[in-house]
C-alpha cells in the first residue's frame, strides 16, 4: 500500500480480478453516454491501462516504490482491452455484441438525438451510440489498440453512429483518413467544420462548440495530413481528399515553428533548424532550413 498522503492512481483501486486473473473495470460511462453504466468500456480500460503503466514508469523514475509500481504494472497487463481476435474488432463494452443490431441510418439521417426519438431505454438497448467511442480510444491512444485493428473498428462503429455529441464528426473525419477513406472523412469533416455555420444542431444560441472547433483542427493535422508528433521525430503521413490538391498547416514542434504541406506529389517541410520526419513508411531523414522537399512516391 501506499503511505498515507500519496497520491496513487484511481485505477489501482478501481479494478476488479476474476478468478482467471484477468482485470476488469465494472459500472462507468465512456464517452457513448447512451449506454450510462457498463462493465469493460474499451475506451476506460485501455485509457486507465496506460495511466497505470506511465504512473509504475514515474515512480521508477523517481525512486518511489518499485514494488507498488510493479503492481500497477500488473493490473495494467492484465486489463481486458475487448479485443476480439476473431472477428478483428473491439467489443465497446462487455455486453455490446448482444444489443439490437439498430444502424443510425435505419433511423434518421445522422446527426441526431437518438435518445429523443426512439425513448432512453429502447437506445439503451441497442447498439446505437451517440459519439466517438472504442474510435476515440484510437484516436487519443492509437499505440494502445490491437494492430491493424483501425479500419476494422471504424468501418464498424460509424454506421452505428449517431453523432448526437458536436464532438463526434470531426473524431470519426481524422480517424477515417487515418485508415484510408478520406473521402468518406471529408463528409464528415464538412459536418464538423458547419456545425455553428449551419447551427446543424439548433443549438448556436448557447454558444460556439468550442471543442468541436478544436476537433476539426485534429481532423486536419492527426487525420488528413497525417502528422504524429511522437518523440524527437515528426511523422507525417498525408491521405487527402479528391477535392483537395493540398493541404497546408502551420504550428510548432519541439519548441520549433514548422510548417507542412502536402499535396498528390510531395511533402514539403518549412524549419528554422534541422528537423527529423518520417513521412509514410520510410525510415526518418533530415530535413534542413528553410525547406526540404520529399517525394511520396517513395513512400508506398
Amino acid at each position: 500500500m501506499a503511505p498515507a498522503g500519496r497520491d496513487r492512481p484511481l485505477w489501482a483501486t478501481g479494478i476488479r480480478q476474476d478468478a482467471a486473473g484477468r482485470a476488469h473495470i465494472d459500472a462507468v460511462m465512456g464517452p457513448d453516454e447512451y449506454h450510462p453504466v457498463v462493465d469493460d468500456n474499451t475506451y476506460t480500460n485501455v485509457l486507465a491501462r496506460w495511466n497505470l503503466r506511465h504512473a509504475a514508469a514515474l515512480v521508477e523514475a523517481t525512486g518511489g516504490d518499485r514494488d507498488e509500481a510493479a503492481q500497477w504494472r500488473m493490473l495494467a497487463d492484465a486489463l481486458v482491452d475487448g479485443f476480439d481476435p476473431d472477428r478483428g474488432l473491439h467489443e465497446q463494452f462487455a455486453g455490446y455484441w448482444n444489443l439490437e443490431p439498430l444502424l443510425a441510418t435505419q433511423i434518421a439521417p445522422p446527426p441526431f438525438t437518438a435518445d429523443l426519438l426512439l425513448g432512453a431505454d429502447r437506445v439503451a438497448g441497442s447498439q446505437l451510440i451517440k459519439q466517438a467511442d472504442v474510435v476515440m480510444a484510437h484516436h487519443i491512444l492509437p499505440g494502445e489498440m490491437a494492430p491493424r485493428s483501425l479500419a476494422a473498428d471504424v468501418a464498424y462503429y460509424e454506421p452505428r453512429t449517431a453523432h448526437g455529441s458536436s464532438l463526434s464528426p470531426a473524431i470519426y473525419a481524422a480517424q477515417l483518413a487515418r485508415a484510408r477513406r478520406p473521402d468518406d472523412a471529408l463528409a464528415l469533416f464538412r459536418l464538423a467544420a458547419r456545425l455553428d455555420l449551419d447551427d446543424t444542431t439548433g443549438t448556436i444560441a448557447g454558444g460556439l462548440h468550442l471543442a468541436a472547433l478544436g476537433g476539426v483542427w485534429q481532423a486536419l493535422a492527426h487525420g488528413f495530413l497525417g502528422l504524429d508528433p511522437t518523440g524527437e521525430t515528426l511523422g507525417i503521413d498525408p491521405c487527402l481528399p479528391t477535392p483537395w490538391q493540398a493541404l497546408e498547416l502551420r504550428f510548432r514542434f519541439r519548441g520549433q515553428p514548422v510548417a507542412v504541406q502536402a499535396d498528390r506529389e510531395a511533402v514539403h517541410v518549412t524549419c528554422r533548424a534541422p528537423l527529423a520526419v518520417r513521412v509514410g513508411g520510410r525510415p526518418p531523414q533530415r530535413c534542413d532550413p528553410p525547406h526540404t522537399t520529399i517525394p511520396l512516391e517513395a513512400t508506398r
